[in-house]
C-alpha cells in the first residue's frame, strides 16, 4: 500500500482530532498522484476530495482495507506499522502548527526517491516527499 500524510516542520499530524491545515492545491496534486488508482480514507477525510475522485473509498480502518495497489491517506492518526507499506508519500506545510498526533513511524527501512516544491494556495511552499522501501 501507498500512504499519503502530510505533516508540519516537527512532524506533526493533527490537533485535537481535527487537520491542521488545508490546501487545495496539494488536494488537487494528490488527485493527480493517485491517478486511476484506489483512494482509501475516513470519514472524516471524505469531504476533502468531493467529486473530483470516484474512486474513493470510505472506511474505518482505511489501513487495514487498503491492497498493495491502493493508497491510503492518513490525517488524524500515526500508522503503528510500515509492513504493509510500499511507499510513503509525505507531503510537508514548512511551517509549524499546534499538533497533539505526531507522525511517529519509524522510517528507516524507506529511502528518499524525490522531492518537490510547489506552491500551495494557502501555503508559499509546500515539500512533497516521495520514500520507497
Amino acid at each position: 500500500m501507498r500512504l499519503i500524510v502530510c505533516l508540519d516542520e516537527k512532524r506533526g499530524m493533527a490537533f485535537n482530532r481535527r487537520r491542521q491545515s488545508r490546501d487545495r492545491v496539494l488536494t488537487e496534486d494528490m488527485v493527480r498522484t493517485v491517478g486511476d488508482a484506489r483512494l482509501f480514507v475516513v470519514p472524516y477525510s471524505a469531504s476533502l476530495f468531493a467529486e473530483q475522485m470516484p474512486n474513493l473509498i470510505i472506511s474505518e480502518d482505511p489501513m487495514r482495507d487498503a491492497t498493495n495497489r491502493d493508497y491510503c491517506f492518513l490525517e488524524l492518526s500515526s500508522p503503528a506499522s510500515s509492513e504493509n507499506i510500499s511507499e510513503l508519500i509525505l507531503y510537508h506545510w514548512n511551517r509549524h502548527y499546534p499538533s497533539d498526533t505526531p507522525f511517529l513511524l519509524d522510517m528507516t527501512d524507506f529511502s528518499l526517491v524525490s522531492t518537490t516544491d510547489f506552491i500551495g494556495f494557502s501555503h508559499e511552499k509546500i515539500t512533497k516527499e516521495v520514500w520507497k522501501k
